[in-house]
């Protein structure tokens, strides 16, 4: 039997899915012979409404015909309906766009500095959590508490502490006179699929209260649906000072935004945020029709009511492999014993996309529009193979 050739990228830093992608629709990917596959990785939880959407390609083709690209040195009428979409379903009084979650973060870091350094005596230092992911610059790397990223960084960036999730004390225990905010994710995608206790944040909700602390909700995975909610933060009642997102947004084209609460709002000023790509109008042609689709509460219950049938049907899987299925909605880690990797491999044999976020997690991300049977067939290729 002749062997298949290893598809091999031009990129060295990455070992590529062994397909050859030609189309998608919903949320099926067909290779370059026919084959079928179910995407539940949705482009690393960015293909929300799956492939080929109507609404989205057709805002997308719009724009083009218009013009792809000015700068934000022109009124652009789609990056302002997006701002406006946003402001309307959030706490936000202000929007501010880039082009990635990283990008995102990087501004929320820059934000928070000026306002302690305006509203705090100069505090700078900021809190994140260890197995947190904030992204790929040296900045939020640095800010991601996870030591297999530090090890190409020299020097890492200042001014970040880590502490440990869901453990209050800890992050009392790490405040001190310099600390202007605490950044998290309320579900560690990247770093396992680890959920934030309720009554640990409602506590650290009171701690950046006392201590005049800013609160950084990443939300560049958790955000946009993801969770039953258009933002994560909604399913724990806070009001934080600033979100990120990222991912979805854009529709799948490069787009992210940083919304902030008034008080941050009000000590921005011209030229404090600039970005030559930002706030793209085709980019935000396609934000507008995802804002709009996640503003319907009837498609909202269906996420989370489509969620809690996956987690029950994975934790129904009758295997001593798996050790914990936990999440929030569409965004699921099942943790099993052995090596998730092979799973993966195995599964896209059986026509499955998942993916491996830690080597014994495998993350589960969805296009938000998967059905219950859909993930029938799922699970019974998962049955097959674990």
């Amino acid at each position: 039997m002749k062997k298949e050739k290893t598809i091999k990228s031009s990129d060295n830093t990455v070992d590529v899915y062994q397909i050859l992608p030609e189309k998608g629709k919903g949320v099926i990917i067909f290779d370059n012979k026919g084959k079928k596959y179910i995407d539940m990785f949705a482009g690393i939880a960015v293909n929300l409404f799956g492939y080929n959407d109507k609404a989205i390609n057709n805002a997308i083709f719009e724009q083009i015909k218009k013009y792809i690209h000015l700068s934000r040195l022109f009124y652009n009428k789609k990056q302002e309906e997006l701002s406006f979409l946003l402001k309307k379903n959030s706490f936000a009084k202000g929007v501010y766009f880039v082009n990635s979650g990283a990008e995102a973060n990087e501004v929320a870091i820059k934000f928070a500095r000026k306002w302690g350094k305006i509203k705090k005596s100069g505090a700078n230092k900021i809190i994140t959590f260890y197995n947190s992911f904030h992204g790929r610059t040296i900045t939020t790397l640095t800010a991601t508490g996870q030591e297999k990223f530090h090890n190409i960084l020299n020097p890492k960036a200042p001014g970040f502490i880590y502490a440990e999730f869901n453990n209050i004390e800890d992050v009392k225990n790490k405040i001190d006179n310099d600390t202007v905010a605490v950044m998290l994710e309320l579900v560690q995608a990247e770093g396992g699929v680890n959920i934030a206790d309720e009554n640990f944040i409602k506590e650290l909700d009171k701690l950046c209260d006392q201590y005049n602390i800013l609160l950084i909700i990443d939300e560049v995975q958790t955000g946009l649906g993801r969770t039953g909610k258009i933002f994560c933060y909604e399913n724990y009642k806070l009001k934080p000072d600033i979100i990120t997102l990222g991912k979805g947004l854009g529709g799948g084209l490069p787009l992210s935004a940083v919304l902030v609460a008034d008080k941050i709002y009000k000590i921005i000023e011209k030229n404090d945020h600039g970005t030559t790509m930002g706030g793209n109008p085709v980019a935000c042609a396609a934000g507008c029709v995802i804002i709009k689709k996640l503003m319907k509460r009837s498609f909202l219950k269906e996420v989370e009511s489509k969620g809690n049938y996956l987690m029950q049907s994975l934790k129904n899987i009758d295997s001593e492999k798996i050790k914990e299925v936990r999440g929030k909605g569409l965004l699921i880690g099942m943790q099993i014993k052995g090596d998730a990797k092979k799973i993966v491999s195995d599964a896209l044999k059986e026509g499955l996309i998942l993916n491996a976020c830690k080597p014994d997690v495998i993350r589960f991300v969805p296009p938000l529009i998967i059905s219950k049977k859909e993930i029938d067939t799922v699970i019974k290729i998962l049955r097959r193979i674990i």
